[in-house]
């Protein structure tokens, strides 16, 4: 998770399963898988010994480029296929490659980037799909949109959270809000959201945006995105029409959105 969200998220995170009765273990590998023909526990890197009945191995994932390779097109340094912006491989023009397979750049700094989300891949078959008719659609880039759910928490991110942001070498401002998605706060299903928006100190530009609450998140996030990939500026969120309702939303005068930019604006000063 902390490849995503930055670290009190994280712990939010981990707070919600421990609450849960589910052990977190951290800074700790796994050296050995123990059983005869059947897992019957994991050796950890300490010597600690915990019963298992089943062993979930997540490590990752890689592109499959077996046809590509075989076709005989270019591989890149992420051993994904390399592609243009318009989703043509690079040493032939009639072939288009997307998704998963695809190498991908950042969207913010234009280096290669290995995010696999279903988004971005979609992102990519349209354009693809559009270009087998004429070159017109170009692929600004991998942003990089994440939710999930933790107990009846959601959490989520868009684009660059403050630690990724910091690492890319960008210079940040941090625009933050906490409050009710709903109002008044007695309002039946009322849930606290905390928001927590990046963005770039020399133009105000939103870089990107994290925050927990109820299941508006991933809308939030999707919004916040949309923001990102149209250059909008921490000016431009703080001037934002929102539609408002008692039982949908946060009240107008407390939207997480532009309290937030607000925060950022007074800081930009």
């Amino acid at each position: 998770m902390q490849l995503a969200l930055d670290e009190e998220f994280c712990q939010e995170a981990e707070d919600i399963l421990r609450e849960r009765k589910i052990n977190v273990l951290t800074n700790k590998k796994v050296e050995a898988i123990i059983g005869n023909h059947k897992v019957s526990g994991v050796r950890l890197s300490d010597g600690e010994e915990l019963k298992a009945d089943l062993v979930i191995i997540g490590v990752g994932a890689v592109p499959n480029v077996e046809l590509a390779e075989r076709a005989g097109l270019k591989i890149g340094l992420t051993k994904a296929i390399s592609v243009d912006r318009h989703m043509r491989t690079i040493n032939d023009n009639n072939i288009f490659a997307c998704g998963d397979c695809a190498e991908k750049t950042s969207f913010f700094s234009g280096r290669l980037s290995r995010l696999m989300l279903a988004s971005i891949a979609t992102a990519e078959a349209r354009i693809s799909g559009a270009n087998l008719y004429g070159t017109c659609y170009s692929n600004p880039g991998a942003i990089g949109v994440f939710c999930t759910k933790v107990g009846e928490r959601a959490l989520g991110c868009a684009g660059l959270g403050e630690t990724t942001a910091k690492r890319e070498g960008f210079n940040v401002i941090l625009g933050q809000a906490v409050g009710l998605d709903k109002h008044p706060g007695s309002m039946p299903g009322a849930v606290s959201t905390k928001l927590k928006l990046v963005f770039c100190k020399e133009k105000g530009l939103l870089l990107g945006g994290s925050a927990s609450g109820g299941t508006s998140i991933g809308e939030l996030m999707n919004v916040i995105a949309a923001g990102i990939q149209s250059s909008i500026t921490a000016y431009d969120i703080s001037l934002f029409q929102m539609g408002t309702h008692p039982a949908l939303t946060a009240s107008p005068i407390a939207y997480h959105l532009v309290n937030a930019a607000e925060e950022a604006i007074a800081a930009l000063k």
